[in-house]
């Protein structure tokens, strides 16, 4: 592998976890907007809370089919993200990924040029070539990224020049190349995916994948809930309450809260089973 592939790759975050808890927190929001001002006017607290609900809700569902309808024409699954970056990956990591290309291109086009980082399609009937450059690096597409690949490859007098990348990294690049007279089509990983791997119906073979992280199963929850280090938490909110007696008459909720924070905060700091130390050190 050459020094070009060195890569530094973070591990994907468990994304339908964190799709549930943004979701979450846009309704949260918006109930606590509605309430604050519902509950103003309305004296019933349960009538204020139902229908701040009912109005966070509404809201989130109509936002949410305006940027449906939006990204609906290339929105992708979450599988077929997981693909699309796993896809980039493994050609990127592939010193003969132009073969792949070579073989999307072959099943719609006859008159195909293979060079090592570009193909050069010939449309005999329209007397125009198509030209496509598969970037392999992980920093983005910018400015300066695009033009080294213009001088590369405009002696070939292509009139349409697709690259695929791995993302666009400069938000200045596709007004700047409205000034040419080559039409340029950027294509990202996903939008690779779907309009070459999915048109063409012709997929790389995964080599690579990125590693997604471990799914927190309920044993691997009480482990984080109870852990030595949350003992501490507990201990302090009940205290917490404890102390708010001295203002405030405690009722029997705050008597019950208080004593289950210091339950949880004894079986965290002396039940060795949730206290098992990671290894940290290897040698």
């Amino acid at each position: 592998m050459s020094l070009k592939h060195i890569l530094f790759v973070k591990n994907l975050p468990m994304r339908k976890l964190n799709l549930i808890f943004q979701e979450t927190l846009k309704i949260l929001f918006s109930f606590l907007l509605f309430y604050i001002w519902l509950r103003y006017f309305i004296r019933k607290f349960w009538l204020a809370f139902l229908l701040s609900f009912l109005c966070a809700l509404v809201v989130y569902f109509v936002l949410f089919f305006i940027k449906r309808k939006k990204t609906s024409k290339t929105g992708l699954k979450l599988k077929e993200k997981l693909d699309a970056e796993n896809s980039f990956l493994s050609l990127a990591l592939n010193d003969k990924a132009m073969d792949f290309f070579f073989k999307l291109a072959s099943k719609k086009h006859k008159n195909i040029t293979k060079h090592k980082h570009h193909l050069l399609i010939t449309h005999e009937a329209e007397n125009v070539k198509t030209l496509l450059w598969f970037e392999n690096s992980f920093e983005g597409l910018s400015v300066s990224k695009t033009m080294e690949i213009y001088q590369k490859v405009k002696k070939e007098k292509a009139s349409k020049i697709v690259i695929c990348c791995k993302n666009i990294s400069d938000k200045h690049l596709l007004p700047f190349l409205e000034n040419f007279n080559e039409k340029f089509l950027i294509l990202d990983e996903y939008q690779t995916y779907e309009k070459l791997y999915k048109f063409y119906d012709c997929f790389p073979e995964q080599t690579h994948k990125y590693k997604t992280e471990k799914k927190l199963v309920f044993k691997d929850f009480l482990a984080f809930s109870f852990n030595k280090a949350r003992a501490k938490s507990y201990l302090l909110s009940a205290c917490v309450l404890l102390l708010s007696s001295l203002f405030i008459r405690m009722s029997i909720y705050y008597c019950i809260m208080a004593s289950v924070l210091v339950v949880f905060a004894i079986v965290s700091y002396f039940n060795p089973y949730f206290n098992i130390k990671n290894q940290s050190e290897v040698l």
